[in-house]
């Protein structure tokens, strides 16, 4: 993994609210409803460093409030199987939630439905528009109840989830007006892959331990998270502003 991948700060943001705008535009429902999946992947992605195998695989029973949260400060967890088939448990923001709740309604799902309820559970991310491919229509149609309804409803495939969003950024890249072409460049290279980096790289930057970035990325030591680059880099700047600042009162400057 290289640390070069992430998307620097300032384009996530402008790719966050560029979505959550698309997610809320009027005009073709099908079109909007494809934003609304492609910005709750992205946030489950890059807020929670899943990867896109385990935001493929990522369930509705396994996500729930956490028992550390508060009032004030509510927080939702969700619990997946991971790389080496090692089981762990990842923060989702606000934001996923709402990115979340938005694309299950989408589907006509229920997301805060009664625990008990079969509404209740399934796929986290799940197409709303079922590719014309005899794969997709015989894996979709293997979850479907005798009366046309999800009996056990498929979700994404790693691989379909990976081109949902490069063709989405795709597009991005083409009608962004406000980017810059390192921007551009940035973004029309980006992958699923990509929020994971960004997440690891953008966390550490904002001063998150490394040791509680590498627990929620997965990675089974230090020597793994190849993120802690990202640390060195703010140590190193943070020490040659220190230097200037310095030099700069020796010199009466």
């Amino acid at each position: 993994m290289k640390i070069e991948r992430a998307l620097p700060a300032k384009l996530w943001r402008k790719l966050r609210g560029e979505l959550d705008a698309r997610s809320t535009e009027a005009g073709d429902s099908r079109s909007t409803a494809q934003w609304r999946a492609v910005r709750a992947a992205i946030l489950l992605m890059g807020d929670s460093g899943l990867r896109r195998e385990e935001a493929a695989s990522a369930r509705r029973e396994n996500l729930r409030p956490s028992s550390y949260g508060t009032l004030e400060r509510a927080v939702w967890e969700l619990t997946l199987i991971g790389k080496g088939q090692r089981e762990r448990t990842v923060p989702v923001s606000a934001a996923t939630l709402v990115a979340l709740r938005a694309h299950w309604a989408d589907r006509a799902k229920d997301f805060d439905g009664a625990a008990e309820e079969e509404q209740k559970n399934g796929p986290l991310l799940g197409p709303v528009v079922i590719p014309w491919t005899d794969a997709s229509r015989r894996r979709h149609r293997a979850g479907e109840s005798g009366d046309g309804q999800h009996a056990n409803e498929a979700g994404y495939t790693a691989d379909g989830l990976n081109r949902l969003i490069s063709r989405m950024l795709t597009e991005l890249v083409e009608t962004i007006d406000d980017l810059s072409l390192d921007e551009r460049r940035r973004l029309g290279q980006a992958n699923a892959h990509a929020f994971r980096h960004t997440f690891g790289t953008q966390s550490v930057a904002d001063d998150v331990p490394v040791d509680v970035v590498q627990k929620v990325l997965g990675h089974a030591s230090l020597q793994t998270t190849i993120y802690v680059q990202a640390e060195k880099q703010r140590v190193v700047e943070e020490v040659a502003r220190y230097y200037a600042g310095v030099a700069a009162h020796k010199t009466g400057q």
